[in-house]
Parts: C-alpha cells; structure tokens; sequence
C-alpha cells in the first residue's frame, strides 16, 4: 500500500510539473501578446487614418486652389461676384457639405474667428490651431488628435492667409460687393490685411477609439490562444501519460519488486529511448542479483 501511494504521488508530482511548464508558457505568452496587440493597432489605426488624411487634404487643397487660380481671375475681371465661384472657402464648404452627406464620418472645415458666414467661427480645437499658426508664422501644416464636437479625429491642418484678392470681400463691409454684403449679414468678415492669418484649413478623419479595438482584438486573442493551449495540454497530458508515466510507474513496480526478492520475471523493452535504457538498467540489475543469489545458494549447499 506504500508503494501504491508513493507511485501515486510521484506519478501526480511530475504531470503536476508539466502541467505548470504548460499554464507557464500560456500565461507568458499572453503577457507578451496583449502589448504587441495594443502597439500594432495602435499604429494600424493611426497608418489608416494618416492614409485617409492625406488624400483628404489633397482633395481640399485642389479644390482651393481651382477655385483660386482658375475660377476667380475671369469671374473678377468681368465683375462677378458669386461667392461658391469666387471664394475658395465658400467653395470648399458648398463641396464638402456634399460630400459629408455620403460621408458623415469625416470632417471638412474652413475656421476663422472674423468669418463673414457665422457657421464658420473655430471650434475649441480649431481656435488652438489658429493661434499656433499666428504664433508661428513658418509653420506651414499641422497634425495632430483632438476632438471636434465629441468625435476624435486625426485632424490635419494649414493656414488661411489673406492674400490682396481676397481683400475685395473682406476689406471694409462699405467696399465689398453688394452680393456679398446681402448675404452676409452678421457685420463680421471684414478688416483683413494682406498676409495676415485670417483662418485654418482643418480636415479631418476619424480614429476608431483604440481601447475598444485593443480591447476586442485582445479578446480573440485570449480564446484563439486559450483554446490553442487548451488542446495542446489535454494532447501532451495523454501523451506524457502514455508513454512516460506508465512505463516509468511499470518499471518502478518491477524495480521494487526485484528489490523484495521476486526475480523471476524477466523485465522488458522494445524502446530504444531513455525509458529503453532504464529498462535495461533494472533488467541487468535483476540478473546481477539472481547470479549473485545462485552463487550463495551453491556455497551453501
């Protein structure tokens, strides 16, 4: 019954091993996984979005600059003044409220603090933009995450700087064309100077919120790699047991057996790894014994 026991406890001690090995490795490789998965979406989500940004930025920057160099010039030299044709800030704010109808995730805006449409004064994170721009003067562009009523964007932006043209709108309301001043209303927009910043340029795209996707991809991470292990621990366990723990608990038997005297049964193994050669060991030491048994059973006859 001792014997049984200590087999037993033996037997449990060394699966108990492997089996802490095993949980070791998946609970190592989890603690590795999970920040390679934050890090990687991460830059995933930001590789995207900056992608997206700069065809979206090159969009707008085209549309100005038509409306500047192609549209403005003869409408100006035969008097016309409609504001979607002439301004390229009414112009982006016609195409891009067209194109946010299909496209209501993005964000597309002219800001300034002395707009002549109302609907164009700065957002708080516009107006933070505004004045890095006025208190740099050769900062050309800018990047960076914020929020624009509620929803995180990566936002990238240019300033808007007064050029002479644009004084023939925005001088003094007593000068600016009668189209304008009928529909502009609200007495601002007016007293620009040439070269002055007078606005930014502000697109936007929208950055999925990262801490959910971190949070779902490391999900599926958990149970793929949970039940990964899971299968490789029941496999090995049955494997170990079958051909480890039961030849070695087999041979350990007949070993206690030779140890008590029985000598008779010869011990045998066709395997020719580590537990082949422990076999042999036992197996040699049972005929050195029964030759060593012989031998005094002859001196004392």
């Amino acid at each position: 019954m001792v014997n049984t026991v200590e087999d037993v406890a033996s037997k449990k001690s060394l699966l108990w091993r492997f089996r802490q090995i095993l949980i070791s490795l998946y609970l190592l490789t989890l603690f590795i996984m999970l920040p390679v998965i934050g890090v990687w979406t991460n830059k995933e989500v930001h590789a995207t979005a900056n992608k997206e940004l700069g065809l979206m930025v090159d969009m707008v920057k085209s549309l100005r600059t038509f409306i500047a160099e192609d549209v403005r010039p003869p409408l100006l030299e035969k008097q016309i003044f409609h504001p979607p044709a002439v301004s390229s800030t009414v112009a982006t704010k016609k195409v891009s409220g067209h194109f946010l109808k299909v496209q209501p995730d993005y964000y597309i805006k002219v800001a300034s603090d002395n707009p002549l449409n109302p609907d164009n004064l700065p957002q708080p994170l516009e107006e933070e933009i505004l004045e890095t721009f006025r208190k740099d003067r050769d900062l050309k562009d800018l990047i960076r995450e914020g929020k624009i009523e509620g929803n995180n964007y990566l936002v990238s932006s240019r300033p808007s700087v007064s050029k002479d043209s644009c004084l023939k709108c925005h001088g003094t309301a007593s000068t600016a064309p009668k189209e304008i001043t009928d529909l502009y209303k609200a007495g601002t927009g007016y007293g620009y100077t040439s070269g002055q910043v007078v606005g930014v340029s502000v697109v936007g795209v929208p950055l999925q919120d990262v801490k959910s996707l971190v949070f779902q991809r490391s999900l599926v991470a958990f149970v793929v790699l949970t039940g990964l292990f899971s299968g490789i621990f029941i496999l090995m366990d049955q494997l170990i047991q079958r051909f480890i723990i039961k030849p070695v608990t087999h041979i350990s038997r007949l070993a206690r057996e030779v140890s008590g005297g029985v000598l008779e049964q010869e011990i045998k193994s066709s395997r020719t790894d580590e537990i082949g050669e422990l076999a042999k060991a036992v197996e040699l030491m049972r005929r050195s014994l029964v030759s060593a048994t012989n031998r005094l059973r002859k001196k004392k006859d």
